[in-house]
């Protein structure tokens, strides 16, 4: 479900995705870009890094514990009813690019773009000549599409050598088997990825000024519910 406001031409989308299993994810994106997830197992919001802590606003985690109960309801009241929404599912679609151009024995990272998938729960496996490298579990980075689908990146950090092939496989519900994506290391010409760009892209103050004027919006909503309640 999704929330979106524009504010001159930057558009934020606070989203938050129900589950049979009663779990909830709940983030909010700025043109895309992660600005916040909440993780109810630690009780609170996990910010991102580019955001300055006078920025957090304390009422946001408020507003996403609403989201959370707005689910359990939703779960246990109306799921059954909708069985499209129980049934629907979109398999994964694979990109796999160097972050720099490649140079031999020098640091580099690969990156594996999975997108287009629903619902968010996937598996990301990584190898290196047929030897699996571990990575952080990528759940909690996943971010909204448009259109309700999800995107992850997941990244591997490798020093290139001339031969060595790595993989990204991915295993998802709408997948009857997982899906693989190979990557030879070719230092001997310049590797291009295609053209995605991560990052806020905006000053820190603007972010601030647009997320918290956001987060406003939503706490009052959330007071108003509250009020009603009592």
């Amino acid at each position: 479900m999704h929330n979106i406001i524009y504010f001159w031409s930057i558009k934020l989308c606070y989203t938050f995705g129900c589950f049979k299993s009663s779990d909830t994810q709940v983030c909010l994106t700025m043109d895309g870009d992660e600005v916040f997830y909440a993780n109810f197992k630690n009780g609170s919001l996990i910010w991102d890094s580019k955001i300055p802590t006078a920025f957090h606003v304390p009422y946001a985690y408020s507003q996403a514990l609403y989201s959370q109960r707005q689910c359990r309801d939703f779960v246990h009241d109306d799921w059954k009813q909708h069985k499209t929404i129980m049934n629907t599912k979109a398999p994964p679609e694979i990109i796999i690019y160097p972050r720099d151009e490649v140079m031999k024995e020098e640091d580099n990272s690969l990156i594996c773009l999975i997108k287009k998938f629903f619902p968010p729960s996937i598996k990301i496996k990584w190898t290196k000549n047929d030897i699996e490298v571990k990575v952080e579990d990528p759940f909690i980075k996943c971010l909204p599409n448009p259109d309700g689908t999800f995107y992850v990146f997941s990244h591997l950090d490798f020093v290139p050598e001339d031969g060595d092939i790595y993989s990204c496989s991915v295993e998802h519900e709408a997948l009857t088997e997982p899906l693989t994506k190979l990557w030879e290391v070719q230092t001997d010409e310049p590797s291009n990825g295609p053209d995605v760009f991560c990052g806020l892209g905006l000053s820190l103050g603007v972010i601030g000024v647009v997320a918290g004027a956001f987060l406003y919006v939503k706490g009052r909503q959330y007071q108003s519910t509250q009020n009603s309640a009592g």
